[in-house]
């Protein structure tokens, strides 16, 4: 699946919903993220750390019945992994960039914290689909020497340890959103929100011996790619709620005069 073609897609998709909906709200949002990696049927040989990252991206929101909201995001997260091969205590830490897609279902509460100030708190839930660009990374072996290297996908490993060649990978990974969050309204029809949001992956990233580091099968122990990522993220964001009906109505009021 080309990724220029699910935008393409998802855009569309806004654009019908909102020219149907009549309202809807467009916004930004940017945050701090930590990620976790699970991984499967290595033992204790890779003991995982956590990876800080961040984020940011853009958000349309669609109203429904009863305070809840369809809300589509697209963005860009800077994620990874960070982790030991405990047999000799070699340490890896690999940053991967990835374009972020995800749809949620939100509901919304009435929260009252002082007179005059309109506020909600609101849990989100929905699928999310990272696409992996790029990555690079260092490893520290036992004897202390740093060790920095790029990624290349869907070549050939060679003799090089300044490159991680990796095959059979997932470029596509799926995963399930939850979050938690709260907004008030600063000025009409806009609101500033922050957002705790669990995004629990589902899709490995490859299988163990996806990677090669310097056409050496053996280091691949210590960098199994039969893991999925799961990432914590806190996001602060602001949004413009709008309505076409108003405008088209105020235009008309216009013309009449």
């Amino acid at each position: 699946m080309n990724i220029s073609k699910v935008i393409i897609i998802s855009v569309f998709c806004c654009y019908s919903l909102s020219s149907a909906g009549q309202k809807f709200s467009v916004g930004m949002k940017a945050g701090v993220l930590a990620t976790y990696t699970n991984y499967v049927d290595t033992g204790d040989s890779l003991k995982s750390g956590i990876k800080p990252g961040f984020s940011f991206g853009g958000i349309v929101g669609f109203p429904m019945k009863k305070n809840y909201t369809f809300q589509v995001e697209a963005g860009y997260s800077k994620q990874g992994r960070v982790w030991k091969y405990t047999p000799n205590s070699d340490q890896w830490s690999s940053t991967y960039n990835f374009i972020d897609l995800s749809m949620a279902l939100k509901k919304s509460f009435r929260l009252k914290i002082k007179e005059n100030i309109s506020s909600n708190w609101f849990f989100t839930i929905g699928p999310n689909v990272n696409y992996w660009l790029s990555g690079k990374g260092k490893m520290v072996p036992y004897f202390g020497i740093h060790q920095k290297y790029s990624m290349v996908f869907d070549q050939k490993p060679n003799y090089s340890y300044t490159q991680i060649h990796i095959n059979e990978e997932n470029r596509w990974l799926f995963g399930l959103n939850f979050g938690i969050g709260w907004h008030f309204i600063t000025l009409k029809n806009q609101k500033i929100f922050t957002e705790l949001r669990l995004t629990l992956g589902q899709t490995y990233l490859g299988k163990r011996h996806s990677e090669t580091l310097g056409g050496t099968p053996s280091i691949s122990d210590e960098m199994s790619l039969k893991c999925n990522l799961k990432t914590l993220n806190f996001s602060v964001g602001y949004i413009f709620d709008r309505d076409l009906q108003k405008g088209k109505m105020g235009k008309s009021t216009k013309k009449l005069k």
